[in-house]
């Protein structure tokens, strides 16, 4: 795994960029906001809850959003349209705690199984999927120019985790990056997605102070919204590769797990590619389906 270094001027080409946010009120988001903003970018914040009146800022506009609705997402991209005439970045951040196992046996009064708590699965993947979907609609408006995703998944999205429906939900968005970065490049699209994946950071999902007591490392907000400015203003033009964030430290953790699955499955999609290989073979069932409709 490679570190990365993100020196002080690394988001120097955020200048005059319009930046779209969720989840962008609080936490790594508002981070990034902030970020970018003194970069020199435009920044469009959704999210449920307001600016805090502190960090009202006129190269912030919001608009509130809830992820897990199509037509919030929608409104919170025109929105942004309209605003600036177009969106180059977008930060599909939005995410809140886990709620649940899976294992409660929580009764109604018919003695059923209750219906579990699905409010993480919804912000943290759907919401995802919404703002992902509707984000490289607008990207692909920028024709040539083009523009980057950048998805906050989590070190969660490959580690054990209590907070099952959290991990659930991580492990999907980064599965979502892994196979759009595939889809995009096919496309010969002039569009980047990325993911971050930030290990424990002060927000107001984690207490920083009871982490720490346990013995574990917090970082700041900021360190871990470095690393999504990092993927979308890198002069390198980085392209489905996820960046892990711990105690300010920065690794590129993609191509680790990339090399391990080839050795598990080195027939895989993501394998040698060989032409008798699996890709090969999809392709080829592709086509065929393709060809019957």
């Amino acid at each position: 795994m490679s570190e990365i270094n993100i020196s002080s001027d690394a988001f120097q080409t955020l200048k005059d960029k319009i930046v779209l946010i969720t989840g962008g009120s609080s936490g790594i988001g508002l981070a990034a906001a902030k970020l970018a903003v003194k970069s020199g970018a435009k920044v469009v914040v959704g999210d449920v809850n307001p600016l805090p009146p502190a960090e009202q800022n006129p190269s912030i506009h919001f608009v509130s959003t809830d992820v897990t609705s199509w037509s919030s997402v929608t409104a919170l991209f025109e929105a942004a349209q309209k605003l600036h005439g177009r969106v180059d970045h977008v930060f599909a951040n939005a995410g809140i705690a886990p709620r649940t196992t899976f294992l409660e046996d929580t009764l109604n009064k018919a003695g059923q199984l209750r219906e579990p708590d699905w409010r993480t699965v919804d912000v943290n993947l759907k919401g995802v999927l919404n703002t992902v979907t509707q984000g490289l609609h607008h990207l692909k408006k920028n024709g040539a120019a083009g523009g980057s995703v950048v998805i906050t998944a989590s070190v969660t999205s490959y580690t054990p985790f209590e907070g099952t429906d959290y991990g659930v939900a991580k492990h999907a968005v980064w599965a979502l990056m892994r196979n759009l970065a595939l889809h995009l490049t096919a496309a010969a699209l002039p569009i980047r997605i990325n993911a971050i994946a930030p290990s424990w950071t002060a927000s107001g999902m984690v207490d920083g102070k009871e982490v720490a007591a346990l013995g574990g490392e917090v970082q700041t907000s900021e360190a871990a919204a470095r690393s999504a400015l990092f993927l979308m203003a890198a002069d390198a033009a980085p392209h489905g590769m996820l960046v892990q964030s711990h105690a300010g430290r920065y690794k590129d953790v993609e191509q680790a797990f990339v090399a391990a699955a080839g050795e598990v499955y080195p027939e895989g999609l993501r394998g040698k590619g060989e032409e008798d290989g699996e890709g090969a073979t999809l392709a080829r069932l592709k086509e065929r389906v393709e060809a019957k409709q």
